[in-house]
């Protein structure tokens, strides 16, 4: 009688040789996809902005359109494709809030500026006329403060300090700020210029003295033209604004001084260069998480998936 080979019982696989390999597969595919990912990541930093402002504060007392008119047409021909134009009477406390917010590349901020009595700060003025009642709170914390104009002197308007720059929500994206004012950049004075520097913008430039109206658009143009369409480092295009000679020796200065050899058409192409990035990293972030999702479906591995994706995209949805 022959004896019957008794059976050995084997280990049953958890997985079979296919899914075991397409598990590695997914694995690499994801440690993959996380390097890539941190690699764009970087990307995702603060970059220049193609939007401008120019803030006519001025332009209820010395209006001229000319001068808004070109300034407009020479950043729209240099590839701003939002200029903005805000008229006198906006320009108000409320507008000044929201400044960080709108997210500008260029501002210009053709506005009153003074020096204030017997202190090295500079104010920039709203148009709002001033009431001790209203916006108590900036007030009594050194945000805002009063000033008047010396052809107006028992007219006060709300001004906003360097405090107020500082404390705004939001940021200036590596912003290039021209304050066509007073004494914007006085050399004894420069924190009004930090405040600015401290939110985010790249470079101030202002003017060490009385400036007047016609000569602060017209070297503003000038400086322009040469920032944009000549395409001259600021060092270069700063040097050669002339001074006011009325008041010399008001002449227009930038800040920081490491700010000297920038060119904004840089930091159009290093904004343009950023963006291309970023697109190519959310059309691949869609592409990857379609692809493991396929092939987890694929290889049954629902729950380990569930795990993946939710460290992946810290958001749990159900994949059947």
């Amino acid at each position: 009688m022959k004896r019957k080979k008794e059976k050995v019982p084997q280990e049953k696989k958890l997985f079979s040789n296919k899914q075991l390999i397409m598990a590695m597969v997914l694995v690499a595919t994801i440690a993959l996809g996380f390097l890539i990912s941190a690699f764009l990541l970087q990307t995702r930093e603060v970059k220049f902005s193609s939007k401008a402002a120019i803030i006519d504060q001025l332009g209820k007392d010395f209006p001229n359109t000319e001068f808004n008119e070109t300034v407009a047409s020479l950043l729209e021909n240099n590839g701003f494709n939002d200029v903005s134009y805000h008229r006198s009477e906006s320009v108000n406390v409320t507008f000044y809030k929201g400044l960080a917010k709108y997210n500008y590349g260029v501002i210009i901020l053709r506005a009153h500026s003074a020096l204030r009595k017997g202190e090295t700060i500079v104010d920039f003025f709203t148009s709002e006329e001033y009431s001790e009642n209203e916006h108590v709170s900036e007030q009594d914390n050194g945000l805002l403060t009063r000033g008047y104009y010396s052809w107006e002197p028992n007219k006060f308007y709300f001004a906003v300090t360097p405090k107020f720059i500082e404390n705004l929500e939001g940021s200036f994206p590596k912003s290039i700020i021209i304050a066509m004012g007073c004494n914007s950049l006085n050399e004894t004075c420069t924190e009004m210029a930090n405040a600015f520097i401290n939110k985010g913008a790249k470079a101030y430039i202002g003017w060490t003295g009385l400036v007047d109206s016609s000569h602060t658009d017209s070297e503003t143009i000038k400086l322009l033209k040469m920032l944009l369409d000549e395409n001259q480092t600021i060092t270069d295009a700063v040097s050669k604004v002339s001074p006011d000679w009325q008041h010399y020796p008001s002449e227009m200065k930038f800040y920081p001084l490491s700010a000297g050899n920038l060119r904004i058409s840089d930091l159009m192409a290093e904004a343009k260069a950023i963006a291309t990035l970023q697109i190519t990293f959310y059309n691949f972030e869609k592409c990857f998480l379609i692809y493991i999702t396929n092939v987890a479906r694929f290889i049954k591995l629902s729950c380990v998936l569930k795990l993946l994706c939710i460290v992946y995209c810290g958001v749990h949805r159900p994949l059947d």
